[in-house]
């Protein structure tokens, strides 16, 4: 798998406990384990499940990015 490849969107679909899935362009499910007690995070996911908005995410490690796509350092620093 190439490293653009690696970044996909992503649409929240559901919030479980400590899982937040998210279906890609494709889709195909992704799941994506969260490990946090920090109800801003929270809140935000539930806003972006709401919303409907789409969110880059690195398939191949199933977590969030930290900045969007137009920034290159975060797609690297993995």
């Amino acid at each position: 798998m190439k490293k653009d490849e690696q970044i996909v969107s992503a649409q929240i679909v559901g919030i479980k406990r400590e899982k937040i899935i998210c279906k890609t362009e494709n889709n195909k499910l992704i799941n994506i384990d969260v490990m946090t007690n920090d109800e801003l995070f929270m809140k935000v996911m539930v806003d972006l499940l709401i919303s409907g908005l789409w969110v880059p995410v690195n398939k191949k490690l199933k977590r969030f990015m930290e900045y969007d796509w137009l920034d290159n350092s975060s797609i690297w620093a993995n």
